[in-house]
């Protein structure tokens, strides 16, 4: 505990402890519901009616379209009132230039603003929950358009929205960890919702999945060749219908259907995955990837970790385990209290003027330096067991437990598994399918034929099933 209290000195604020920085003291103990009013540049969201459909373009190419809350205040009204307008029947995200879609939160930005003593370093925060959930409960169909980078906070633009389209250029990662902070937009609950540890994986280590695998994986819904956009786009502008139904067959007509070499990350590395990252605790996911047959991925993972800020290691994966029962309101609520302990820390501003200040690159001297010196207990009682001087208060008065739009996305691998194991509530009268061809067939019909499909539900048999003697399909823990 040594290093977390000289990291963590003692302070009464609000009848909490504070952190090293004591910024909050005066502007970040405000009222944060009644932020001053501010210029908002237009420039930096381009809103488009074009027919039925409505189009916000992210218009900051020179910073890859890093989202900043100025942004978020220029969506966020504008969202409201095209959902409830009778005219729009299609709400397009989209970005411009080399980013599109973005890089996420403008971290660079947030430094300045957090050693300025600016309260928008949380408002941002607290607003972009807001369109969080705003975009997570629409009544209008939402598309996004991951033609580029989709990065960090760039996920609440798009991970709760019922249609995720990536193309060829599509980069997903949460890099958090290495700037040693914490993620947030959401991604407590969209990321355990990925089929078994790949959620757990991408957050702890910050890999990338590029193009087709980030429609495998779940992280998109579609699969589009970037040539075919404009096309795409048209068709939506034409569109005198708001019915989600026919956004998903409108999508699926411009869908490739590319011949994959793997499925996501392939089964051996699945497999691997899955059994080290399945782990509650970051010493036995290490002692896991040790166990494994020692492969570049395994190298490569282990050495990933041990170069990530370790309190950062230890709060995703608390978060993580945390919100696979959370609601996603009850996720943001969460993560913003655990942004305003990390905007403080050292580790932010070290992994921050390490990885994106200092050219070239240097190596970040995270404190505490090691996983040694920090330990659940620590990061329990600082990060969990006390809450920030603000609580996140939400709006809306509808949560979601689960994607309420995820039949148009593939299925999942919890799908496949209550129909084959038979627990899945629409398997109780028939029985459970215990055949791989009744399998396939059951979610190609389910899901209209979407492509995808066989490939994926193949891949998942291959990887969690046997025939047993019978040659009936059991399911593999």
């Amino acid at each position: 505990m040594k290093h977390l209290v000289r990291l963590f000195p003692l302070a009464n604020v609000a009848a909490t402890r504070s952190f090293v920085r004591p910024i909050h003291t005066t502007p970040f103990t405000t009222a944060l519901n009644e932020p001053e009013d501010t210029e908002v540049p237009k420039t930096q969201v381009l809103h488009q009616k074009l027919s039925g459909a409505r189009m916000f373009i992210l218009n900051r190419p020179e910073k890859l379209n890093a989202l900043t809350i100025s942004m978020i205040r220029n969506i966020m009204p504008q969202l409201k009132a095209w959902d409830v307008s009778k005219l729009s029947k299609v709400i397009i995200m989209k970005g411009m230039g080399e980013g599109r879609l973005s890089v996420g939160d403008d971290v660079l930005d947030l430094v300045q603003k957090v050693k300025n003593k600016d309260p928008d370093a949380l408002y941002y925060f607290q607003e972009k929950s807001v369109l969080i959930q705003m975009i997570s409960t629409l009544a209008t169909p939402y598309v996004s358009i991951l033609d580029g980078y989709a990065l960090g906070g760039a996920l609440g633009l798009f991970g709760h929205a019922p249609f995720r389209v990536a193309t060829e250029k599509t980069i997903f990662a949460m890099p958090e960890p290495t700037l040693g902070v914490i993620f947030n937009a959401g991604a407590s609950f969209f990321l355990p919702r990925l089929d078994g540890a790949i959620g757990t994986y991408l957050a702890l280590t910050g890999s990338r999945v590029e193009g087709l695998d980030t429609f495998y994986t779940g992280i998109t819904t579609h699969y589009v060749p970037s040539s075919r956009l404009q096309a795409l786009e048209e068709k939506l502008i034409d569109l005198e219908t708001s019915e989600h139904d026919i956004i998903q067959r409108v999508l699926e007509k411009f869908v490739e259907p590319v011949p994959a070499k793997r499925i996501g990350f392939g089964s051996g590395i699945r497999l691997a995955m899955d059994r080290c990252f399945q782990h509650d605790t970051l010493e036995e996911i290490l002692k896991a990837l040790d166990d494994e047959k020692q492969t570049p991925w395994t190298r490569e993972t282990k050495h990933k970790l041990l170069s990530m800020s370790p309190t950062s290691l230890r709060v995703t994966l608390k978060a993580l385990r945390k919100g696979r029962s959370m609601s996603l309101d009850e996720c943001l609520k969460m993560e913003f209290d655990l942004m305003q302990k990390f905007l403080v820390t050292k580790d932010f501003y070290e992994g921050v003027d390490a990885m994106l200040v200092q050219k070239p690159r240097r190596k970040p001297t995270w404190q505490p330096a090691s996983l040694h010196d920090v330990s659940d207990a620590d990061i329990d009682e600082v990060y969990f067991n006390r809450p920030a001087p603000n609580a996140l208060a939400l709006p809306g008065v509808v949560d979601i437990h689960k994607l309420p739009y995820s039949r148009f996305a593939l299925p999942t691998e919890e799908d496949v598994r209550l129909a084959v194991t038979g627990e899945g509530a629409e398997f109780g009268i028939e029985g459970r399918l215990s055949i791989p061809e009744d399998v396939i067939s059951w979610f190609e019909k389910g899901h209209r034929n979407k492509l995808g499909v066989k490939e994926k539900v193949q891949e998942i048999l291959d990887r969690k099933t046997i025939l047993d003697n019978d040659k009936t399909l059991q399911w593999q823990p």
